[in-house]
């Protein structure tokens, strides 16, 4: 087996050797496909991150009317509980709103320290949705509760960005997709090119009775070579150049809520998932190319 094994390697390694240009070329297809895989793969990634980023910050902010007794607080909060798409329920009392709008102004806060003991403030429940295109639906829902005054989470323009962030997300994984596809095609018909300028030594080997197996597993390593060396400069670029990006952006795009995937392991991760790009392409499209050949040739 062991024998076998170097054998084929041995002759997936010469094969590489004898028709150089043509295996620099299907890699250089890889390398290209991979190069814009990689930049849409981490913005795809960073888009997702952000979007997590944003539906974790956002909010919904309900007001309790003033006629509603302190102790049917608990019941509404339940019954805010029971909306399909909320996480989470935190109510909060006329005192700790007022500090919260005390502590949003700084120093110049302590001002409406004054209104303490005569707070116009209203109660208040912020609730956690699971999704931020569920923003609208909830809200609507929370404002026909008895007992609810107002309900604020932001407006149609925050949910708008939300589902405009989640297309840029699936677009991105759809050209990801389709450029994989392409590098499949395109190593696909440059190892049949290989396979039949080789066609000679393809027939000899049939005539001294090799078998299907024995002719394809070294254009399979071959493919798989191919595409390893095709992600290579992908590879180096990405770790290189997100590091680069990540450093000059402060790891974040205006503010912490728009923060970027740290270098490690998001790179690194990136790299490994490109080589098993690579290398299953390079091995699919030789496999394809070689056994349709063979098929033909039968």
């Amino acid at each position: 087996m062991f024998r076998a094994i170097a054998h084929d390697f041995r002759e997936a390694f010469t094969g590489l050797a004898r028709h150089l240009a043509m295996a620099l070329s299907a890699a250089s297809a890889v390398m290209v496909t991979l190069v814009l895989v990689s930049v849409l793969a981490i913005v795809v990634a960073n888009v997702s991150q952000i979007t997590r980023n944003i539906e974790s910050d956002i909010q919904i902010y309900a007001t309790i009317k003033d006629d509603v007794a302190d102790d049917k607080v608990d019941a509404l909060v339940q019954q805010v509980k029971t909306i399909s798409g909320v996480t989470g329920v935190t109510f909060s009392s006329k005192d700790q709103e007022l500090t919260k709008f005390i502590d949003s102004y700084g120093d110049d806060g302590k001002i409406f320290e004054i209104y303490r003991n005569d707070n116009p403030l209203k109660r208040a429940l912020y609730i956690d949705v699971a999704s931020g295109s569920l923003l609208s639906q909830v809200s609507g829902q929370i404002e026909a509760i008895s007992g609810i005054s107002k309900v604020d989470f932001g407006g149609t323009t925050v949910e708008s960005f939300i589902t405009v962030l989640n297309d840029v997300r699936f677009g991105g994984m759809v050209f990801v997709i389709a450029l994989t596809v392409l590098a499949m095609f395109l190593i696909s018909n440059t190892i049949k090119m290989t396979i039949y300028a080789r066609n000679k030594e393809i027939g000899i080997m049939r005539q001294v009775g090799a078998s299907n197996g024995y002719i394809r597993r070294p254009f399979v390593l071959e493919g798989i070579f191919i595409g390893l060396l095709g992600a290579l400069v992908p590879i180096a670029l990405t770790i290189v150049g997100y590091r680069y990006l990540y450093e000059a952006l402060g790891g974040q795009l205006v503010s912490g809520m728009l923060s970027l995937l740290p270098v490690k392991p998001f790179a690194y991760q990136l790299s490994a998932i490109l080589a098993a790009i690579g290398m299953t392409v390079g091995l699919i499209g030789s496999l394809f190319s070689v056994n349709r050949y063979l098929r033909w040739k039968r």
